[in-house]
């Protein structure tokens, strides 16, 4: 067995406060958790919200699969009772910081995180994924297959950024306040103009962005794509978990989790040849397995799109201070 490991925080001058968590336990399971970054900047003791809530669930998922017996078939139940356990943690998270009652009435105030896991699970290797986290699978029977949550919310989110940068940049060549007023923009949505953006701009952009929705997402209602992007990112959290939205989006908060935000498969894992779990730090998939391929298409998608307003369009760039976000990759290659 071969496993590779590479996680780094965005900020490059506080990389401990890396929301990413990994677990590995060779011969049992293995995850990435991406930590919800809480820009109020709330602290739970030491840590960050994102960091808090990567840390309960990745003890949890290590005390499950060391309580599991997974030499027997647990399926769907043992999945199942996964899930709620992880709930259950973040529930206590609440708890001991005296937030169960805001968090049960604010989604505001919840941490959350995505999950990326597989787990062995008798004679088959058993994936369980909840958010944007992806997992990447190889083996000479199977190909490659490869799981990440579709998640349109993203994309209209990113073209409020994109296209405010794109009309003031018709305006000013200062980066600086493209940047500023763009990341605004995006997180205050565009109910109201922000700061730096005239009233005409505003709608101007706002219906661009509808213009561009209707063309890349027809299927969407327009009437939830208004919703969000007069919210931002500010307002997104009414999506998570949501059971029956267009833009709702898988997230491990402790509260309930729709089905279908719960992505779960199995394969025989004899024919399981590689598993590949990564954070969305990663914007694009390099074909080859292992750290140094992954960290040669970051690189990549870097030098192209730094800024994430061209191919790799994000509702946050890389600046002087930082990368776009924390970045995880966890790869296993088998003994075969």
């Amino acid at each position: 067995m071969r496993i590779e490991c590479f996680s780094l925080g965005k900020r490059f001058a506080s990389p401990e406060e890396n929301e990413d968590s990994v677990v590995i336990m060779p011969g049992r399971g293995y995850a990435v958790i991406d930590g919800v970054t809480d820009r109020s900047g709330r602290r739970f003791g030491a840590m960050r919200a994102g960091r808090f809530a990567s840390g309960l669930v990745a003890a949890e998922v290590t005390r499950f699969l060391l309580a599991e017996d997974l030499s027997v078939r647990g399926g769907q139940d043992r999945v199942r009772r996964l899930v709620q356990a992880l709930g259950d943690t973040l529930i206590a998270g609440y708890a001991a910081h005296d937030l169960s009652e805001r968090a049960a009435s604010d989604v505001a105030a919840r941490i959350g995180c995505t999950l990326a896991l597989g787990y062995h699970d008798g004679p088959a290797l058993q994936l369980v994924s909840i958010g944007d986290s992806g997992i990447r699978l190889g083996g000479e029977s199977l190909g490659t297959i490869r799981h990440v949550e579709a998640k349109p919310l993203d994309r209209v989110t990113a073209l409020i950024r994109r296209e405010c940068w794109a009309h003031l940049g018709k305006m000013r060549a200062d980066p600086l306040p493209q940047r500023a007023i763009s990341d605004d923009a995006v997180w205050k949505g565009l109910r109201e103009p922000p700061a730096g953006l005239d009233a005409e701009g505003c709608a101007a952009v706002r219906a661009h962005v509808l213009h561009l929705c209707d063309e890349e997402i027809p299927t969407i209602a327009r009437a939830e794509i208004e919703r969000l992007i007069d919210s931002g990112i500010s307002g997104q959290r009414a999506f998570a978990n949501h059971p029956s939205s267009d833009l709702g989006y898988g997230v491990l908060d402790g509260f309930p989790i729709a089905e279908r935000h719960v992505f779960t498969a199995d394969y025989a894992a004899a024919e399981v040849a590689t598993l590949e779990l990564f954070s969305d730090g990663y914007f694009a998939e390099p074909e080859a397995f292992g750290v140094a391929a992954w960290e040669a298409s970051f690189a990549e998608v870097e030098r192209l799109d730094p800024d994430k307003i061209g191919p790799y369009a994000s509702v946050k760039g890389s600046g002087p201070d930082g990368w776009t976000d924390d970045r995880t990759y966890l790869g296993i290659a088998f003994d075969r």
